[in-house]
This record gives structure tokens, C-alpha cells and sequence, in this order.
């Protein structure tokens, strides 16, 4: 069993390196969309080069592949606790892709797809978080991130299992060192 725990973690965390907005353009453009604006592969940067349906495109893309791990948990044999397992390969994945040289995405809509999945009021409770923050500091990015550090706290809070909670604590630093040009105030270099 443990031998099909491991490949499960791996193919979670080759599904999150499937960044949805590099392929897309690549498809769609011929280009490599890290060479681009913000260089980064999600949805805001994809939306500059394709316009409004390749952000939505690239944030459903990614919020998908996201849950689907976690989804397919439930129709496996697999404990319960394999979610967060698969939750922070996939997340990892998204971010430190194998097959783009470990330069992906953000983290964030993969991230929040599995909050999703995992658990409804997860996802709806970031995105709260995230709103409230932003009135009170201007900055989507930082308020996103402040969001996801809090997230830990709010599960514990309201009892959620140990797993689940140091998932969101492994999320929550991937998704800060993902974005850690943004905390020094440096515009994203190469492989960041």
C-alpha cells in the first residue's frame, strides 16, 4: 500500500507541474509565456497575453487540476489523510514543475481548487480572508498571501483535523517563497 501512496504523491505532483497557462499560450501563441509581462505562468499573466478567456481559462484550469487529486482520494481506497498528502504535491508541483525546469506558476488558483476539494468552506474562507484584507491594505498579492498564512489558524480554530491544518501550513510557506519577490519589493527575476 505504501508503494501506491508514493505514486499517488508523484502523479499529484507531475498533475501540478501541467501549468495550465503555459500550454495554453504555447498552443495558442507559440510562445513561452515566462518570457512575457510578469513572467509567470498564471492566470493574470496569461490574461495580458490572451485577453479574458485565457485567465479564466488558466485560473479554471488550474483550480481543477488542484482538486482533482484530492477528488480522487474519495473514490480510492485511500485514507482520508492521503488528501493533504496530495494537496501539497500537487501545489508543489504547480510551482516547481519537473517538466518546465521548476519555473511554474504561483501556487494560488491550484491551491485554492484543492481547498475546494477538500473542503468547500476552506476555499470560500481564503477568499473571504483575502477580500477583508484587501480593504484594510491595498494589494492584492499581499493580501492573498496574508490570507493563506491565516488560514492555518482559521482550520485550527474551527477544529479541523491535524493533517488538514499542517497541509495549509505546507501550502502556505510554498505559496510565500513562490511570491518572496514580492516581499522584498523586486520585480519576479528568472526561475522565480
Amino acid at each position: 500500500m505504501i508503494t501506491e501512496y508514493a505514486v499517488a504523491i508523484v502523479i499529484s505532483y507531475l498533475l501540478g507541474g501541467v501549468c495550465t497557462g503555459y500550454y495554453l499560450v504555447r498552443v495558442c501563441r507559440g510562445i513561452d509565456i515566462r518570457d512575457q509581462g510578469s513572467g509567470g505562468v498564471g492566470a493574470r499573466n496569461v490574461g495580458r497575453v490572451l485577453g479574458r478567456v485565457g485567465f479564466y481559462a488558466t485560473l479554471i484550469g488550474d483550480a481543477l487540476k488542484g482538486a482533482m487529486p484530492i477528488l480522487a482520494v474519495r473514490y480510492m481506497e485511500f485514507p482520508q489523510e492521503m488528501s493533504s498528502y496530495l494537496l501539497v504535491a500537487v501545489v508543489v508541483g504547480n510551482v516547481w514543475p519537473l517538466l518546465l525546469q521548476f519555473r511554474g506558476g504561483r501556487g494560488i488558483a491550484t491551491a485554492f481548487g484543492g481547498y475546494l476539494a477538500l473542503d468547500w468552506i476552506l476555499g470560500l474562507t481564503l477568499v473571504g480572508a483575502a477580500f477583508l484584507l484587501l480593504i484594510f491594505r491595498r494589494g492584492v498579492v499581499m493580501s492573498g498571501m496574508a490570507a493563506f498564512l491565516l488560514l492555518p489558524l482559521v482550520a485550527a480554530g474551527n477544529q479541523f483535523p491535524r493533517n488538514i491544518i499542517v497541509a495549509l501550513v505546507f501550502v502556505a510557506v510554498v505559496v510565500v517563497i513562490a511570491h518572496r519577490h514580492h516581499l522584498r519589493g523586486d520585480p519576479p527575476r528568472e526561475g522565480q
